[in-house]
């Protein structure tokens, strides 16, 4: 709790420093529900989850140099703050933000967020999936994040993204975030550092190419299976490029990302590494229909200690569908996809209704 308190002081002071500047607001709803079915099931277990209806909603304010945005996920059985960032932007192209962000080294999550309208997709690439749902990277952090953005070489854009702070923990269920309004008192979360670079063509272009770094101290709390017995916590890092060309009616994105991983158990230490990567292509035809198509892959998974943690990753992934928009922020996506888990393979079949309001 203590946290949370600093962060509700910094508000308090923050907005007397800013009084008197008008106050700036924006809210998104991204609402969308959801129908899924398995079959050529040879899996124990698989990624499909019960989240059938969901709502992410976004809120940022702004007065003066003073900002706060916030972003809460409500589903059909749960609700979670997902972010609660205060911010002052120092200049028109840097904010110092504190509080819980996501990962600026994931390219996908940092794009899309929590909201189903914002991807073309239905699903994300299993190497950036959320952590209460099998992911095997921390995707959210407590603490501070610096994003900045410069002009250089006769018009391209330089982005940069740093940030530090409590890492997630790996339990039985996986890895779990630090909770910002209920924390854990007896939890045993440490710290993670990561960051992203890129470089575009212009400042607002989603074509462009950058590097992605990462990383993090992650504790153990009551892990239950053979292999993980005695292990203490996991020192993971992670080396990633990512690219992107996008054109008026096509685009492609990709990923890749390269982890070496050592488990600390009490009388040893075990090393491994491993690759994950992911291709998506996304062409829009007439009459607001949009094709994609994904390919995910790795090398080393099947053979990682860290990545026995996690029976529900899939090491290998392929994705097509077809999404419709139609009419103005609402879409009807029909998804298609073929798992292979640590565990077995399992296919899947989704039609999903997602929107954005304003």
């Amino acid at each position: 709790m203590r946290f949370a308190r600093l962060l509700g002081l910094g508000l308090l002071l923050s907005w007397q420093l800013a009084r008197g500047e008008p106050l700036k607001y924006e809210f998104l709803l991204l609402p969308s529900a959801e129908v899924v079915g398995t079959f050529a099931r040879h899996s124990p277990d698989t990624q499909i989850h019960d989240d059938a209806i969901q709502a992410d909603i976004l809120l940022t304010l702004q007065q003066g140099p003073l900002k706060v945005f916030g972003e809460y996920l409500v589903s059909d059985h749960e609700g979670d703050l997902e972010r609660l960032q205060l911010g002052w932007q120092l200049s028109d192209d840097t904010v110092i933000w504190v509080g819980r962000f996501h990962e600026p080294g994931s390219v996908w999550n940092h794009d899309h967020h929590h909201g189903q309208y914002l991807q073309t997709s239905i699903t994300r690439p299993a190497i950036e999936e959320w952590e209460d749902l099998g992911g095997v990277l921390p995707q959210h952090f407590t603490g501070f994040l610096i994003e900045s953005g410069a002009n250089v070489m006769h018009g391209w854009r330089l982005r940069t993204a740093v940030g530090g702070g409590i890492a997630p923990q790996i339990t039985p269920d996986g890895l779990e975030a630090f909770d910002l309004i209920h924390p854990d008192t007896d939890s045993r979360h440490q710290l993670g550092f990561q960051g992203r670079v890129s470089l575009h063509p212009n400042e607002f272009s989603e074509s462009g190419v950058g590097l992605l770094l990462a990383d993090d101290e992650l504790t153990t709390v009551g892990l239950t299976q053979a292999t993980a017995a005695g292990l203490d916590h996991v020192h993971l890092r992670l080396f990633g490029v990512f690219a992107t060309y996008a054109e008026s009616n096509w685009k492609l994105t990709g990923t890749i990302y390269a982890a070496d991983s050592r488990l600390y158990y009490p009388t040893r230490g075990h090393d491994d590494s491993f690759f994950v990567g992911y291709l998506q292509g996304e062409y829009r035809f007439a009459y607001d229909l949009t094709g994609f198509a994904r390919w995910e892959d790795s090398v080393g998974a099947s053979s990682s200690g860290y990545l026995e943690l996690f029976d529900r990753f899939a090491r290998a992934r392929q994705v097509v569908g077809m999404r419709w928009d139609f009419v103005r922020r609402q879409a009807l996506t029909l998804q298609f996809a073929r798992s292979h888990t640590l565990e077995g393979r399992y296919s899947d079949i989704r039609l999903q209704w997602s929107a954005a309001f304003f």
